[in-house]
């Protein structure tokens, strides 16, 4: 507890605090690391709530439940971190406490319950166990798996629970919705489970189907910036937090992201035009493309003799990103809203069922039908009301703050911000038609955040003011602008640990009133961080060496063009290699000026050098695991010409990566550049 003189003649910090908390009616403020409970503001924040929304709907508790025909095994419980079920399903039947918005509270009741589940005759989903869901179609002689999960161990658990309670059938497909890792990342469960090999879907015995552009979209969201994207995902599904009234209670889309390393399905068939029918195993498959809606790479599903519709992550029991906080591709709010549109106009008059990989199913043609004209409603409401403001001269977050949008639409229980938040979609959808920059020339003069929170400290007269004024905006509960003051000393020096833990506790606020998962998740993420001094660990990873090694040969070589480091290459000077990879792919590399430029299927008479290689021994090499003479003496690398020049390529990859950097505080000097 630190002791406060009140009566001081200078500006000294504990003065300063002193004149705060007198001004804000406070005795004194403590700078613990501890987590605090929520505070009166928040408290009373939440509690309004209550008379904001209809808590006395219990229809959702009904759908979400309905047809259960077994619990996850273990209670969903899985070994060495991957899964804690039972953490996440603590708030079942419980009032929410004062740390969690009610409404998100009641979500997570729904979106957490987890089992195996009849959705309808020849279809069955195991939700809860990851993020995503594995629907099962049971086909004349056997299944096809749509999406399946992030996680290969939870995968295999679901795969266990539906053959415990269904039976072992042999898998006659797998169909993937879109390119986002949760739903593509469980595809090595498929092979530990012995259900397929992968010799099966390379020769394409056993169909894997996916939309057009998807590999090229998943290996550049997952893989190209996989390392960033990694790290920032383990915050946004609060992968840093524990279970309880203070952490996770949910990823709203399901309970949470599993900790686990993904895999990459490649599909051996891809679907590339509207109303492409695939017959497998007797069930007709319709597809249709819905490309940057919510992926850049996406398809809906139609099975007609059973008048089943999935409109993949496009339809959900929540209001969905336009930009995710992982980062991502913007997504387009009004081809999304046109593609849910489409769907009614051809299927309305027929569809009895729509199941997705997130939530739970909706029946009968009414309430189908009304389902999704109320998503379609939520995304042409954000486009619209965002461009209108626009063109009246309202910035990106002024319209995120000021736009009056239609209750009829926004205060539905389908369409509550819980994964993705009004304010953030508005300012998505401006900055995808408009770019970032808005209008006032102030922005194009901005310095970086440490450098301008350098100059806002000399400004306001020191740290010691800053942090007094921050003690002072907390203790009126004004934390948005507690936070925004202390990233100004925070951004450019994290040493201060009084600074770091009132920043925490503010963030912790932010986070306890939160009706958004993924930003009560940010916000006590960031408070992890605060109080820890940095370096949080992080087990979520999409960019394996096995995953890499096994990119399609364009990919793979674009990956590691990416990884140059253009400054050691400048040095290393200009080269022309002919590559020949293992199995035929050709590519022309001109090292010059310190960009490695790569062509596709070109080879050039003029060139330094050709080097052959496979594409795993060519990814030693550039990660420094084995050395170009061992390759060559080995036989598992042919150099022809001059030697030098493919040596040139030697040290100038950057492959020292990690995945643990500061996303608050600065970034560590372990993290940076070299």
């Amino acid at each position: 507890m630190k002791s406060v003189a009140i009566n001081l003649s200078h500006l000294s910090l504990a003065g300063l605090i002193a004149v705060a908390w007198s001004q804000a009616g406070a005795a004194d403020y403590r700078f613990t690391p501890e987590q605090k409970s929520a505070t009166k503001f928040t408290r009373d924040a939440n509690q309004a709530v209550y008379q904001q929304l209809d808590f006395e709907s219990k229809t959702a508790f009904d759908d979400s439940r309905r047809n259960l025909i077994a619990p996850l095994l273990n209670d969903g419980n899985i070994e060495g971190g991957v899964f804690d079920a039972t953490g996440l399903n603590f708030m079942q039947g419980k009032t929410a406490p004062d740390s969690v918005n009610p409404s998100l509270w009641r979500h997570a009741q729904l979106a957490n319950y987890g089992g195996l589940f009849k959705v309808t005759d020849h279809i069955y989903q195991v939700r809860g166990q990851d993020l995503s869901s594995l629907t099962i179609i049971e086909t004349k002689t056997g299944v096809v798996f749509f999406d399946v999960e992030y996680s290969p161990i939870a995968l295999t658990k679901s795969i266990e629970l539906y053959e415990k309670h269904r039976g072992r059938k042999p898998l006659k497909g797998v169909i993937i919705s879109h390119s986002h890792a949760d739903h593509f990342g469980g595809y090595d469960g498929i092979i530990k489970s012995g259900l397929a090999k992968a010799e099966d879907f390379k020769s394409g015995k056993i169909p894997l189907i996916a939309p057009e552009g998807f590999i090229e979209e998943a290996v550049a969201e997952n893989v190209t910036a996989g390392n960033i994207m990694a790290r920032r995902s383990g915050y946004q599904y609060g992968n840093v937090l524990k279970p309880g009234e203070k952490g996770i209670i949910t990823g709203s889309l399901g309970p949470a992201l599993a900790t686990d390393a993904s895999s990459l399905a490649i599909p051996n068939k891809v679907i590339t035009k509207d109303g492409e029918k695939v017959t497998i195993d007797g069930v007709d498959f319709v597809f249709y493309l819905a490309p940057h809606s919510e992926a850049p790479a996406e398809m809906v599903m139609y099975i007609p003799q059973w008048k089943a519709l999935s409109m993949a992550e496009d339809v959900n029991h929540l209001q969905h990103n336009l930009y995710t906080l992982r980062g991502a591709q913007t997504r387009d709010a009004s081809v999304w809203a046109k593609y849910i549109g489409e769907a009614v106009a051809r299927w309305g008059q027929e569809v009895e069922v729509h199941f997705g990989p997130h939530t739970w199913p909706v029946w009968g043609n009414k309430n189908v039908v009304e389902y999704l004209k109320n998503q379609r409603d939520v995304y042409q409401s954000l486009f619209d009301t965002t461009l209108r403001y626009a063109n009246y001269g309202y910035r990106p977050d002024d319209i995120a703050e000021n736009a009056q949008l239609p209750k009829s639409v926004f205060n539905q229980w389908d369409n509550r911000p819980y994964y993705g938040h009004t304010r953030n979609n508005l300012k998505s959808t401006y900055v995808r038609n408009l770019g970032w920059y808005n209008g006032n020339p102030t922005e194009l003069a901005k310095y970086p955040d440490a450098e301008r929170g350098k100059r806002y400290v000399e400004a306001i007269g020191g740290k010691d003011k800053v942090l007094a004024a921050a003690v002072n905006a907390f203790n009126k509960g004004d934390y948005r602008f507690t936070v925004d003051l202390l990233n100004n000393i925070v951004a450019g020096d994290g040493s201060d640990k009084d600074v770091n833990y009132l920043m925490a506790d503010a963030m912790e606020q932010l986070g306890y009133q939160e009706e958004n998962s993924l930003y009560r998740n940010w916000y006590l993420g960031a408070a992890v961080e605060l109080r820890t001094g940095g370096n949080v660990p992080n087990n979520l990873t999409t960019t394996s060496p096995e995953v890499i090694a096994s990119l399609p040969p364009d990919l793979f070589i674009n990956y590691l063009g990416m990884l140059v480091d253009q400054i050691k290459a400048e040095k290393a000077g200009n080269a022309v290699i002919n590559l020949k990879l293992s199995g035929g792919a050709q590519f022309l590399l001109d090292l010059h000026n310190g960009v490695l430029n790569r062509v596709s299927k070109f080879q050039s008479p003029n060139a330094d050098a050709t080097l052959e290689i496979s594409q795993a021994d060519l990814l030693s090499f550039a990660s420094g695991k084995a050395t170009l003479d061992d390759l060559a003496s080995s036989g598992k690398a042919k150099i022809d010409g001059n030697k030098a020049a493919v040596a040139k390529l030697d040290g100038i990859f950057a492959l020292d990566l990690k995945n643990n950097m500061n996303l608050v505080l600065p970034l560590q000097p372990e993290n940076r550049v070299k």
